[in-house]
């Protein structure tokens, strides 16, 4: 079954910044029941080749190269949590600290985990306990505030 392309939210999110210009969210976060399992550890972002890829958060790469013959880029972050971007050519060394919204690296033309799409982004979030959505990186919390009574027809007391 094909993914359906879903608006995530968007660019007033207060926690992170947004990975790529795009916020169209082509394969959202399913994660498996079990470990070996197959689901979808991450969130697939539509993207172009060549585009900036920016930090989320921030922290320090742990990793900058290949895997599975797919560039990508770890990055460590507060709370034992780990963000990779693939494919995402490097402009970071290992060991360097990163700020959120500084660029990282740039979408590689590799097709593979994103279903063959070009310039798709695959973003994933671990920490100790397993695989988390991504995307709760980027949320907005949600905030109730009261509704004036001369809002809602009636006379203000």
């Amino acid at each position: 079954m094909a993914p359906t392309a879903t608006a995530a939210p968007g660019p007033n999110a207060t926690q992170g910044v947004w990975p790529v210009s795009s916020h169209l969210v082509v394969a959202g976060f399913d994660p498996p029941l079990a470990d070996w399992l197959a689901g979808h550890r991450g969130v697939d972002l539509s993207a172009t080749t060549g585009e900036p890829v920016r930090a989320i958060v921030h922290g320090r790469v742990s990793f900058a190269g290949r895997v599975a013959g797919k560039p990508v880029v770890a990055i460590s972050v507060a709370g034992d949590r780990r963000l990779t971007y693939e494919p995402v050519v490097p402009l970071v060394a290992t060991g360097q600290d990163i700020a959120a919204g500084q660029v990282i690296g740039r979408v590689a033309a590799t097709g593979g985990h994103c279903g063959g799409r070009v310039g798709c982004l695959h973003v994933g979030l671990i920490d100790g306990s397993g695989y988390r959505d991504p995307l709760s990186l980027l949320r907005r919390p949600i905030v109730l505030k009261p509704v004036a009574r001369s809002r809602l027809g009636s006379p203000e007391l």
